[in-house]
């Protein structure tokens, strides 16, 4: 007696294979962006914050002059004193590193501007990806990346932000007083020393308000330096994922499956180039991160280097008067940079490897029981494009990699070295 139509239905269903949808892809993409998202809302410059009509974009613009304006009121004066007023060579070396670290904020600022289509369209292709994920297995690949990168991304904000309140705020209220020229008062110095042309600061209440607003101002100026090196994070490690994904499918190619040695069958074929267009999207995408930050990778490499070097600077001066509040707040930012750059060293070591292990997981697979014309022409074409590794460069000049990461360190201790030269003749 024939099976019914609905038991045809049913065994039919078991056999075929369920697509995999990921129903939750909005909440694990906003898992991934969401410190990035939180700190570049409030400052204008969040990709996909907004869209092309003429009111957006009227809006976008007001809130970006706003921002740079206020940017702009704390660091021109504040570049004015440093070059023009002051006097005490000690006290300068050991502001130079809160005016590189401004100056980063500046660059990456105009950079995220600049570039702000390109990096919506890089979280607009991690959400597609999150939203056309095959499987479990491969989730699981994207978020586990997703966690590191924001682990990384709460550590370097704990140690900014928790250096940058004594710096601004404790330590200012334990320098000695200034004398106010008008009565030959004291008062509280300011967070940054500055020169303002056009007026005059020193009676009260401007000079309270004053040194409020350059409090505000400078968190501002952190905010923006945290919220890119968030955002760099959460996009360089999903670059990884991309990377891991291709080789977990490719280790499943054959998926226990054996074939005729002597004819292709069209769903293998079809996997493969599955795969081939995984590790081009994945490729494509490492090159629009390059694009849009090698010059970002660049600066942050070089001004870190200045930075830390004018850091352990102010922690030797301070060990040499005893000032052990100011030495520990210059040996938490110190930290905080050595992380910055250790991570960034770490993300494109990251997007490296895993590049690289491509090939090692074509090899790994059991190609001799692969048809042999497919064998021959494409395990060795994939592999031969994996040993050419995916690198993300600082400003095409290079690779951003645990040796750039000592080679940062090593160089702010010879500069060191020569800052107390100069100061010993």
């Amino acid at each position: 007696m024939p099976p019914s139509s609905s038991k045809v239905a049913a065994s039919k269903s078991e056999n075929e294979k369920i697509p995999y949808v990921n129903r939750d892809y909005l909440l694990d993409t906003e898992y991934v962006v969401k410190v990035a998202k939180t700190l570049l809302t409030p400052i204008g410059i969040w990709p996909r914050d907004g869209d092309d009509s003429p009111r957006s974009v009227t809006i976008f613009w007001m809130r970006i002059v706003a921002v740079f304006s206020l940017m702009l009121c704390l660091l021109v004066p504040h570049f004015t004193w440093t070059f023009f007023k002051a006097e005490d060579l000690r006290k300068l070396m050991k502001i130079i590193a809160a005016m590189v670290f401004s100056s980063l904020a500046v660059l990456k600022y105009w950079n995220m501007i600049f570039t702000k289509k390109d990096i919506r369209a890089c979280l607009e292709t991690m959400e597609d990806h999150y939203r056309l994920v095959e499987s479990e297995e491969a989730r699981q690949i994207m978020l586990k990346n997703a966690k590191i990168g924001r682990l990384f991304t709460v550590a370097y904000l704990s140690l900014s932000y928790g250096g940058a309140l004594p710096y601004h705020i404790i330590m200012p209220l334990l320098q000695p007083r200034v004398l106010r020229q008008s009565d030959n008062s004291s008062m509280i110095p300011l967070p940054y020393p500055s020169e303002y042309v056009f007026f005059i600061v020193e009676d009260p209440p401007l000079y309270q308000i004053v040194f409020v607003g350059q409090i505000l101002i400078s968190s501002i100026i952190l905010t923006t330096n945290t919220g890119v090196y968030s955002l760099i994070a959460c996009i360089v490690m999903h670059c990884c994922c991309l990377f891991e994904v291709t080789g977990h499918k490719l280790e499943r190619l054959l998926d226990g499956r054996s074939y005729d040695k002597r004819a292709v069958r069209p769903d293998l074929v079809k996997r493969l180039v599955d795969i081939v267009d995984y590790h081009n999207e994945a490729i494509a995408y490492a090159d629009t991160i390059e694009n849009c930050l090698n010059i970002v990778m660049l600066s942050e490499m070089g001004g870190c280097t200045l930075i830390i070097c004018f850091l352990e600077y102010g922690i030797l001066q301070d060990l040499e008067d005893a000032d052990y509040l100011g030495m520990m707040t210059y040996g938490v930012l110190m930290t905080s940079i050595f992380v910055n750059v250790f991570i960034l060293s770490f993300i494109g070591d990251k997007v490296r490897e895993q590049s690289e292990l491509i090939g090692n997981s074509m090899y790994s697979i059991q190609w001799m029981d692969l048809p042999n014309d497919f064998a021959l022409k494409n395990v060795k074409f994939i592999i031969a494009r994996a040993n050419q590794p995916t690198r993300l460069t600082a400003g095409k000049l290079f690779d951003l990699s645990l040796q750039g990461f000592c080679d940062v360190a090593k160089t702010s201790m010879a500069y060191l070295n020569f800052l107390r030269t100069l100061e010993i003749t």
